[in-house]
Parts: C-alpha cells; sequence; structure tokens
C-alpha cells in the first residue's frame, strides 16, 4: 500500500505545473512553508489571556472569567505557567480549579494538518475575506490517526478532526484554521468542539515568524451548554535558559540542588504600575499598512520615580499594527489596535505591557464609537407620527496591552507625532 501511494506520489509531482488538479502546487508551498515557519520557530514565550463565556441551554450567553497564563513553545513543545512562576505544565487544566482551556495552536494542530501525513485534504477554491484573496482547503483526519485529545467530565478520549484553512495563494503563509471534532465518543458528552485559529507574522528577535495572534475554543453539550473561550497571544518574544526547566510537582525534584529556573525574557525589566505614559509614532500609518507591521515610538518625555530617570525622553518603543479592520455597519470606520511591547533605553530593555488611556483627537479619531438607528412610521390611527432612534456602542474585544480606537472614514493617514497615552500595568499576574 505504501509503495502504491509513493508511486501516486511521484505521479502527480512529477506532471508539468500547467497538468496539476487546481491548488495541488499551493497546496504543496503552503505545507512547506508550515513546516519551514515551525522550523524557524525559536524558543518564546507570550502572554495569554482567555475571556471565558458561558451559556445554559436556552439562556443568554454571559461571561464567566478571565484568565492569563504565560505559554512557552520550546522544542516543539507547548507549556504553560502563571506569569513568574516556576513550574510549567503540558496541560494548561491543570493550572485552574475550573473551567476550560485548550491547547495546541503553536505547533501540535500544525503538524497534524500539514506535516504528520494523516490528514485527507482538498482544494475547496480562492475565497475573499477582509479584501485579500485567499485558497481555501478543506481538511479531514480520522480518529485512528488524530492526537486531538479530549477530556470532559471525567472521560478521556481522541478525536477526528474535520475543517478548513485559509492561506495566501503568492506569499503562501496561513491566515487561518477552522477545525471540528469528528467521531466525538458518546462518554465525552459533547454534541460538537470546534477550535478556530488565527495567524500572523510576529518580529521576535531578530526575525519574523509565524505565530497565533487569537483563538476561539466552543463546545456544545448534550445537554444544550455551550462554552466559548476567546484567546489572545500577545507580547510574544524570545527567551534562553539559565538552568534546568522543571515539570510537575516541586516533590519530583531531586532534595537538594539548585531550583529550577523559568525562562528568563529578552526583556529584563518592567516599569512599575501607575505611570501615565505618552508614546509619540516615529513614521506615520495608514489604512494600507498591513496588520503585523512593525512600528516605532518615542517616550514624549521621561519617566521619572523619586528624582531618578526610570525611561529617558526619546527612548524607543518597539511595537506592531495588531489590528487594522474596515467596516461600513456605521458608515465608513477603521478599528485600529497597536501594541507597543518593549522600551530600549540606553542601559536596559523593558517590557511595557499598559493600557491605552486616550489618543491624539484629529478629524475622524475616536476611543469609542457609537452608530444612530433611526426608524420613522406613517401615520397610525390617532394622526400622528412616530419615529425612534437608538444609540448603540460598537464594542472591541478588550485586551491587556493593546490599545484600540476608531478612525472613521473611507481612508486615513496618522502622522509620525501621533500621541497615544498609556498608563502602566502589573505584568499579568494568574487570575482564577
Amino acid at each position: 500500500m505504501r509503495q502504491a501511494l509513493a508511486l501516486l506520489f511521484l505521479a502527480v509531482f512529477g506532471l508539468p505545473a500547467q497538468d496539476l488538479p487546481p491548488g495541488v502546487l499551493t497546496l504543496s508551498r503552503i505545507r512547506a512553508r508550515v513546516g519551514q515557519a515551525l522550523d524557524q520557530l525559536p524558543d518564546c514565550t507570550c502572554v495569554e489571556t482567555v475571556d471565558r463565556s458561558w451559556k445554559p441551554a436556552g439562556k443568554e450567553i454571559k461571561p464567566v472569567d478571565r484568565v492569563v497564563l504565560q505559554i512557552l513553545f520550546s522544542g516543539g513543545e507547548e507549556l504553560f505557567a502563571a506569569p513568574g512562576d516556576t513550574r510549567w505544565e503540558a496541560n494548561p487544566s491543570d493550572l485552574l480549579a475550573s473551567g476550560m482551556m485548550g491547547n495546541g495552536p503553536f505547533g501540535l494542530d500544525l503538524k497534524i494538518v500539514f506535516l504528520n501525513n494523516v490528514s485527507v485534504i482538498t482544494y475547496h477554491g480562492d475565497e475573499s475575506s477582509a479584501g485579500r484573496r485567499e485558497a481555501r482547503y478543506d481538511f479531514s483526519v480520522a480518529r485512528v490517526a488524530s492526537a486531538w485529545t479530549v477530556r470532559n467530565a471525567g472521560a478521556s478520549g481522541v478525536v477526528g478532526m474535520r475543517g478548513s484553512f485559509w492561506a495566501d495563494p503568492e506569499t503562501y503563509d496561513l491566515h487561518r484554521l477552522e477545525y471540528h471534532a469528528d467521531d466525538i465518543t458518546p462518554d465525552l458528552l459533547y454534541t460538537d468542539i470546534s477550535t478556530t485559529v488565527y495567524y500572523d507574522r510576529v518580529r521576535v528577535g531578530d526575525r519574523d515568524v509565524l505565530l497565533p495572534q487569537a483563538a476561539d475554543l466552543r463546545t456544545t453539550g448534550v445537554d444544550g451548554e455551550n462554552k466559548w473561550n476567546h484567546i489572545e497571544f500577545t507580547h510574544c518574544q524570545g527567551f534562553h535558559t539559565e538552568s534546568t526547566l522543571r515539570f510537575g510537582a516541586a516533590d519530583a525534584a531531586p532534595a537538594a540542588g539548585p531550583a529550577a529556573t523559568p525562562p528568563r525574557p529578552a526583556a529584563e525589566g518592567t516599569l512599575p504600575p501607575g505611570f501615565r505614559i505618552t508614546v509619540v509614532l516615529s513614521a506615520p500609518l495608514d489604512d494600507h499598512a498591513p496588520v503585523g507591521s512593525l512600528i516605532d515610538g518615542k517616550m514624549a518625555a521621561s519617566v521619572m520615580q523619586k528624582g531618578k530617570v526610570l525611561v529617558p525622553e526619546g527612548a524607543l518603543v518597539k511595537g506592531r499594527i495588531r489590528r487594522l479592520e474596515r467596516y461600513s455597519d456605521a458608515g465608513d470606520y477603521f478599528i485600529v489596535a497597536l501594541e507597543f511591547m518593549q522600551i530600549e533605553t540606553p542601559s536596559a530593555s523593558l517590557r511595557f505591557y499598559s493600557e491605552l488611556q486616550d489618543v491624539d483627537r484629529p478629524e475622524g479619531v475616536e476611543m469609542m464609537l457609537t452608530t444612530t438607528n433611526v426608524e420613522r412610521g406613517e401615520l397610525n390611527h390617532t394622526g400622528m407620527k412616530w419615529s425612534k432612534t437608538d444609540r448603540v456602542r460598537i464594542w472591541t474585544q478588550e485586551v491587556p496591552g493593546v490599545g484600540t480606537f476608531f478612525v472613521r472614514g473611507a481612508h486615513f493617514l496618522l502622522p509620525a507625532g501621533f500621541k497615544t497615552i498609556w498608563q502602566t500595568e502589573p505584568y499579568p499576574a494568574a487570575r482564577p
């Protein structure tokens, strides 16, 4: 059988490019691109913020809590810890008392779908999303070949996968991966489990690497209960270790010897909380900039504490465009999100972890956006007209360390010197 498959592979890929079925050559290049991305992915950590919601059968969805963890990708494995903790776990649920959690978007899912030769992939066609052309492929992975393990209500089992992915047909970069559980065993008490992961290139150290930006994990129980985790990955940076990582309980370590040291991020320090900081853009930013682009800012004034300069005026602030989306439901407008991650001073690098307070307000720039809906009726039986006006605020997902604002219009240009005002926050600690 293996020989037959190998001959089929040679027969297909030995054809001239013009004779290949649609999407085959592009698929081979997408798979190669994913493999290259994983091979080049350095050891890195990110802050993982999980907003968990719950919807009982027949009721409205409501938020449950917010979980903040640190995720480490090293040696092809994903590990989790409370930020600053010295113990790393392979299963994020081990760090929590209850609730739904998941793992896999950094590399485990990609290996199953693209690299392990266990998925059946078919070309679906090209689609357009947010003004960009994408090649869509559908795939399936049988339960016997899948490594997706689901745990619920004391039961554990492997499930199959079926889903789709979208990639740039010119650069072959993966944009989105979406899949559902297939062949769910009855003891897991789920009728559906779905995961959607959004990918983009992020600067880590001196290279641009493919990393997940956000993800959604949803489940539907046999009783109609729905759970939803919205996940954001921010403040990703490389690290190097000074000692051996410790996994599991502390009593598994030798009785004597040095304690395990967690990964030490390249950015060594963090500003104390409560400081108000103004960052100005070093270069103009317009609506043609791609999401993920690196941006630079400068400190508009020195940060002082007890007469000591913590950060000098003019210090470089490094960041990236986190979000740049155009909408027309309330007239043309853009949602812009900037993520500043690091301050470079002559003596140190500092993590930038702050909450956006305000921005410059040239025409069209707003911190909050509302849409007005007006309804007018005809004459009724009293002979009087009626009208109804609703003002609805447009909400965005609030992500720690990421500043979001709105720009009205079909196009925009934020000039060099555009000010964003932030307040420093404690670097995230675990929240139950």
